[in-house]
């Protein structure tokens, strides 16, 4: 945990980069990138974040515990890790950054891949990116 804490103070300044070189393209930035536990980071990450329309954020679950269980049934969990899966489930920052939330658990890849389709605006240039 004390790894990933420390690594977090570089996520903001990353994602700015990214977005500063790169367009035109989709960005996975993982469920754990926009999650520094410093407000002054989240709102960096949602200033920079903002002008895109299409920010997603992809979920097993609305409901936390059965996101859990779709995780450790999914991946080989070790109890020494659990506790950042946890942290980063219950973390609040990628619902506040997205702009749409996707459900995934039960779905299939083509399923979930029309559903984002559906819910984003491919209109404007530089419009894609997924969390």
């Amino acid at each position: 945990m004390a790894i990933f804490q420390y690594g977090k103070i570089f996520d903001a300044y990353s994602i700015e980069r990214i977005l500063e070189d790169h367009q035109n393209c989709i960005f996975d930035f993982g469920g754990g990138n926009v999650i520094s536990g410093y407000n002054f980071d989240l709102n960096r990450i949602k200033k920079v974040l903002e002008p895109y329309e299409n920010v997603v954020f992809l979920v097993p679950s609305k409901d936390n515990a059965e996101t859990l269980n779709f995780i450790y049934n999914r991946r080989d969990i070790k109890s020494g890790d659990r506790e950042l899966i946890e942290y980063l489930v219950y973390n609040h920052s990628n619902y506040e950054v997205a702009k749409h939330i996707v459900f995934v658990k039960n779905k299939t890849p083509e399923e979930v891949c029309d559903e984002i389709l559906s819910l984003c605006n491919f209109k404007e240039q530089n419009s894609i990116k997924t969390l």
